[in-house]
This record gives structure tokens, C-alpha cells and sequence, in this order.
């Protein structure tokens, strides 16, 4: 697509009733590339104010993670293309690196709120990121950071449960 194609493609996404109509599909679509169209949307802020509610409503659970993703992260990121990359030119070999873009979001949530929303989401691909974000800010949590590390650590999810283990892992060797 040319960059004027997309400049005008955001525009016409910007719209209010577009805005909300994008937004209800992302929310409501059993199946299709919802993750996809929410981080091509993430492109202009027109969404950055509904991501609470496209993380907790979202019938898709890798669209619900996406959300919950950006709100930890505070940036959108989405699928640029691909670029040639040389490994060896001698050998005429090499590879296509993709080109990801991000841009800040507009708006903020409370970490340690969104943190325990997410900790309660049916889906395990969610909770994994909840689990992953716990370990990354395991310092900056406090002592809510227990509860979470062993309400994930018991999870049914053997991957959610693994990053539990290591979040309670890790606080055990701060302790001593």
C-alpha cells in the first residue's frame, strides 16, 4: 500500500462512526483478523480511549490480549512489512527482516489494576501475558506481586503456571 493509500485510509478510520463501528467489530467477531485490524487501527489514537473495553469485552481472547498488551506496554505496535536483509552476500543469501512500528497511546491505566484484570481472564493466552508483565515489573509491584505470583503459579495453564513459578522463583533469591 502507498503511503498515500494509508493516510487516507486513517482518515477515513478517524471518523467518529467508523471509529465505533471498528471498535463494535473488534469487540463482537467470533473469528477473522481482529488482533490485526486493532493493531492496524492502533496507527491513530482513534481507539486508545476504548482499549479497556475491548480488553475485558472482546469475544477473541488474542484480541483481548493485544488490548491488555498495549495498556501494560502504553504503545500500540503493528506489522510494517518486510525489508531485505543480506546474511552473506558472498553466497547471495539473506533474509526478510519484518519492520515493526509502534506509537505511544494517548491515554493511561493503573498497572497493578489492569495487572488483577487481567490475572482473571478466562483465557490462558491473556493470563500468560498478565504472568509475563508480573515478572517484568516484579520490583515496582510491591507485595501484591505474592498473591499474583501464586495465584499464577497454580494456574491450570501449564505456560501461566511456569511463569508464576519463576516470578515466585525470583522473589525467593531477592529475599536471601
Amino acid at each position: 500500500m502507498e503511503e498515500s493509500d494509508k493516510r487516507l485510509l486513517l482518515q477515513i478510520v478517524s471518523k467518529g462512526f467508523v471509529a465505533k463501528a471498528l471498535k463494535e467489530k473488534i469487540v463482537s467477531a467470533t473469528s477473522g483478523p481482529m488482533t490485526s485490524i486493532l493493531a492496524q487501527v492502533g496507527r491513530t489514537a482513534v481507539l486508545d480511549t476504548h482499549l479497556d473495553e475491548i480488553a475485558k469485552d472482546a469475544i477473541q481472547p488474542a484480541v483481548r490480549a493485544k488490548a491488555y498488551r498495549s495498556k501494560f506496554e502504553g504503545k500500540l505496535t503493528w506489522f510494517e512489512g518486510r525489508k531485505w536483509e543480506w546474511t552473506d552476500i558472498c553466497y547471495c543469501e539473506g533474509r526478510l527482516r519484518p519492520i515493526i512500528s509502534e506509537r505511544n497511546l494517548t491515554v493511561t491505566s493503573p498497572f497493578l489494576e489492569t495487572l488483577r484484570s487481567a490475572s482473571i481472564d478466562p483465557s490462558p493466552m491473556v493470563r500468560r501475558v498478565a504472568a509475563e508483565m508480573l515478572i517484568r515489573e516484579l520490583d515496582t509491584i510491591g507485595k501484591e506481586s505474592s498473591a499474583l505470583a501464586n495465584q499464577f503459579a497454580c494456574d491450570a495453564s501449564p505456560s501461566v503456571a511456569e511463569r508464576g513459578q519463576f516470578a515466585l522463583k525470583r522473589m525467593k533469591e531477592r529475599r536471601t
